[in-house]
Formats: C-alpha cells, sequence, structure tokens
C-alpha cells in the first residue's frame, strides 16, 4: 500500500484521505450519532503530530532550506504547509517550484532541501579605452628564443601616423539588481564612465567613439591626455645597446651614431655628431653635422635630400639633392644634384651619379685612384628602357596576330557556320588577347615611369672648378670618357652622343 502511495501525486494523496474519512467517520454531525458507542478503555489524550518543518536561512541570506521531520503513519506534508512555514521566516523570493514538489511527492525527510536562492548581482562594466597603440616603455631588452638580447626593442616609440586610430572607447554597462530569499534589493555598483581623452593632435567622432591623429609623431598618453609630440630629440651618443630608433615625425640626436643603429624616420633625421656604420632611412632630408664614416657597411636612404660634412665608405642615396665638402670611395646616387663644395669639394674612388648634374671642385688624385662621376640617365635605365619598347612592340603586334585570326574565324563562322572547334580556339585566342593586352598596360606604366625619370636628367651636366685628375671616368647619359691627362675649370655636356667640354671660368 504505501508503493501505491508513493506513486501518486499530492492532490490525490489528498483526495484519497477525504474518502477515507468519509467512510470511517462519516460526513456530517447526524451520522456521528448514530455510531456506537466505543467501550471505555480508560483516559486517551489527543494524538501527538510527528510532522514538524525547520527552515533555515543561510547568514547571508541568499538561500534558505528546508528540512521534513518523519510524519507518523497516515500524516503527510502539502506544498500550502512548506509555502505558509517560509512566509513564517521571511522567505518570500526565488521560491524553487520543482524543490518544493519534490519534497512533498517524493516524502524526503530529515535531510535538509535548498528551496530557495536569492540572485546575485550581475556587475557592471566600466568604461573604457581600447587603445590602438602600444604605449608601454620598453626599458629592457627583449630576449629571444635563443636566449640572446634584442637591445633594438629598448628604444621603441610608440609612434602614430596622421589619420591613425588612437583609440576607441567602450561606455559604461550598468549591472543588474539582484535580491535574497526575504526579498531585499541588492543593487549592483555604480559603473563610471571615463573621461573624454584631451590632446592638441586628436579629433574625435561621436559616431565612431574613436580618436584619431591629426599629425604623425610619438604619442604618450597620460591621465587621459594625450600628447603627440612631431620631434624626437635624443641628447647624447646612441649606441646599439640602446637599439633602434623609429618615429613618425623628425629625429634629432646631438651626439654621435655608432655602429650597427637603425634609424628610420617618417620625416627628417638631423644628427649633430659623426655617424658610423649605421643605417638611416627618412621620409625627408638626412642631416650630418659632422657627417659619416660607413666602413663599407653605412647606409643613408632619403626620400628628401643628404646634407653631409663628409661622406666615406658609405651607400648614399636620396630621391632629391646631396650636398657634402668631400665623397670618399663612396656609392652615392641622387635624383637630384650632387654638389661637393666648400673647402675641399673633393670626389675621390667609388661612383657618384646625380640625375640632374654633378659640381665638384677635384676629382681623384694624384695616385689616379679610379673615379666615375656619372650625370644624366643611368646607361642601365636606357637599355632597361630599350627593352620596354622592344617588348611593347612585340606584344602589340602579337595582339594584332591574334585579333585577325579571331576576324577570320568569325568570318568563317557567318558563311559555313562554326565548329565546335572553332568555338575553342575563339575562347583561346579571346584570353590569350585579354593577358596580352594586361601586359601592354603593365609595360606602359614602366615606360612612362623610366621615360619620366630620364627625361628630368635632360641637359645634365658635369661641372669641375678646379682639378680633373687622371682616371677619373666622366659620364652623361650613355656617353663616357676617361681622363687620360690633368683637367682643370671645365664642364662637361653631353651633345649626340658625345662627352663635349666647355670651360668653366675660375673663382666661379
Amino acid at each position: 500500500m504505501a508503493e501505491e502511495l508513493q506513486k501518486l501525486s499530492p492532490e490525490e494523496l489528498k483526495a484519497l484521505r477525504e474518502e477515507l474519512e468519509k467512510e470511517v467517520f462519516g460526513s456530517d454531525e447526524s451520522e456521528d450519532e448514530d455510531l456506537p458507542e466505543e467501550e471505555e478503555s480508560g483516559e486517551q489524550g489527543p494524538v501527538q503530530s510527528g510532522k514538524s518543518i525547520t527552515v533555515e536561512v543561510a547568514e547571508d541570506k541568499m538561500s534558505a532550506s528546508v528540512t521534513l521531520s518523519a510524519p507518523n503513519p497516515g500524516e503527510y506534508y502539502s506544498v500550502p504547509e512548506i509555502i505558509g512555514a517560509l512566509r513564517s521566516n521571511r522567505v518570500v523570493l526565488g521560491l524553487k517550484s520543482d524543490a518544493i514538489a519534490d519534497l512533498v511527492s517524493e516524502e524526503i525527510y530529515e535531510e535538509p532541501v535548498v528551496i530557495a536562492e536569492g540572485k546575485e548581482v550581475e556587475p557592471g562594466v566600466e568604461g573604457y579605452y581600447e587603445f590602438a597603440i602600444d604605449m608601454t616603455p620598453h626599458k629592457t631588452p627583449e630576449i629571444r628564443e635563443d636566449g640572446t638580447c634584442d637591445y633594438s626593442a629598448m628604444c621603441k616609440l610608440a609612434n602614430v601616423a596622421e589619420n591613425d586610430l588612437i583609440a576607441r572607447y567602450h561606455p559604461a554597462v550598468q549591472g543588474t539588481k539582484g535580491y535574497n530569499v526575504i526579498g531585499a534589493e541588492i543593487l549592483p555598483k555604480f559603473a563610471k564612465d571615463q573621461p573624454v581623452l584631451r590632446g592638441k593632435y586628436i579629433v574625435y567622432n561621436p559616431e565612431t567613439l574613436e580618436y584619431h591623429a591629426t599629425v604623425s609623431g610619438k604619442i604618450s598618453c597620460s591621465n587621459n591626455n594625450v600628447e603627440i609630440l612631431t620631434v624626437h630629440e635624443i641628447s647624447g651618443d646612441i649606441d646599439i645597446t640602446m637599439g633602434n630608433v623609429e618615429f613618425y615625425g623628425d629625429i634629432v640626436i646631438t651626439g654621435n651614431v655608432e655602429a650597427g643603429v637603425l634609424i628610420r624616420a617618417g620625416r627628417n633625421v638631423t644628427i649633430n655628431g659623426t655617424v658610423a656604420a649605421a643605417n638611416i632611412f627618412a621620409g625627408g632630408d638626412v642631416v650630418l653635422a659632422k657627417g659619416i664614416q660607413g666602413n663599407n657597411k653605412g647606409r643613408i636612404s632619403a626620400r628628401g635630400s643628404v646634407f653631409a660634412e663628409f661622406i666615406e665608405y658609405a651607400t648614399v642615396d636620396a630621391q632629391g639633392d646631396v650636398q657634402s665638402n668631400s665623397i670618399i670611395n663612396s656609392m652615392v646616387n641622387a635624383g637630384g644634384k650632387v654638389v661637393v663644395d666648400g673647402k675641399r669639394g673633393i670626389v675621390v674612388g667609388g661612383y657618384t651619379h646625380g640625375l640632374k648634374g654633378v659640381t665638384f671642385r677635384t676629382s681623384g688624385n694624384y695616385s689616379e685612384i679610379k673615379t666615375d662621376i656619372h650625370a644624366g640617365y643611368k646607361p642601365e635605365e636606357y637599355e632597361t628602357y630599350l627593352g620596354i619598347v622592344k617588348s611593347e612592340k612585340e606584344c602589340r603586334a602579337k595582339a594584332e596576330e591574334v585579333v585577325e585570326e579571331i576576324g577570320e574565324l568569325l568570318k568563317i563562322a557567318q558563311k559555313k557556320g562554326i565548329t565546335q572547334g572553332q568555338k575553342e580556339r575563339i575562347m583561346e585566342l579571346n584570353t590569350m588577347k585579354d593577358a596580352i593586352y594586361r601586359n601592354i598596360e603593365e609595360i606602359e606604366r614602366d615606360k612612362k615611369f623610366l621615360s619620366a625619370k630620364m627625361s628630368e636628367g635632360v641637359n645634365a651636366s658635369i661641372t669641375s672648378k678646379g682639378t680633373v685628375h687622371v682616371n677619373t671616368l666622366i659620364g652623361i647619359d650613355i656617353a663616357q670618357v676617361k681622363i687620360l691627362k690633368e683637367e682643370n675649370y671645365l664642364k662637361y655636356i653631353c651633345k649626340n652622343g658625345e662627352i663635349e667640354r666647355r670651360t668653366v671660368p675660375v673663382g666661379s
């Protein structure tokens, strides 16, 4: 019978109890009067109930549990009884209906069961900036996987270019309220927004919540103040232990630059000391107050011009001019002019090229060291140009052949119809034609670029304001002459593919 009762729901158990009471005790008072009197068997008090509901609320009031004592036979617990006991103990929120139903139907006794749980606060998120640039200073070298140190990382700057994204703001998100089982509301901590970023060279977009830079330079941020410096100045000398210097703006170094250092600037580089076998790259000009002694390893590359007191055993490439007091055993290329003037004004050894011309006081020396000086477009550039012209001519001829064959096949198709093989051949020819025309477009771009560069060297000349020593090679465009005996105060020009000399006034 007990097993059958356990299978009944509380409602079914309650209905069964009521039905049993009617059968045993009758349904009203008149029926009670007709019952036979029981024989007296001594005094009997009321039967003590075995039901007891114990409610325990956690110290933090975030949960409550119920323990049911084992009832006497025939006694049962009901959901309303448990709810009433919970309310008597002020447990009103977070009730777990499934747990209460199981407690009754499964007759769980003498065992605490959690039947109410509060809701924890969901914390908010304070506003924050997501920076697109790493502004962390690097004061120690990076350790490579092989255990060696990378000192170049020590001088890394937080650089920003004009229009670069600096930061994106994420507004504060408020948290969600919670509550405990006795009905008390628990408020989350208020999530604060951050103050706006401030700075001279930044702009804010309220739609995207983004901050962008209006200039290029070195960037730093402290207490929501963004500073962008367009000049990065380094006092003293720089060696390999200080690492590389890379900056989007101007770089100014008051001391020397030792061998192995890399300097890269988005704009100009100014070095007041001497440069050893270092590598310098500038988006603007390079100014070396005391020059470079490169030991055949030093290199300077500038999109602007290069100015140096001396250039020795180094490679210099400038899209603008190169100006120095002396060039010794170096490889110098200038997209503008090379001017070697001043107290010495000498070019000795190496190769010096100025697309728009070269001017110097003295070339070579009494030891007759080979000194190559060139102006105008280079012979190899001219050969490249001729090759481009030839390729263009061949491509256009091939294109004409392909177009002609396609036309013939289409004529045949109009008269006799087209075969499957002819269709495939026309498709093949069309693919070939497209590839040829793409190649012609690339050739025309290269031709236009090289032609423009060569035209800048038109009428280029080489001028000596002093002595041209023996074994100096004077080249203009594709013409070249070797100096076999000392010459003085001359201007060399190229006319009809030959080098011609013009006299230069002494002291000019």
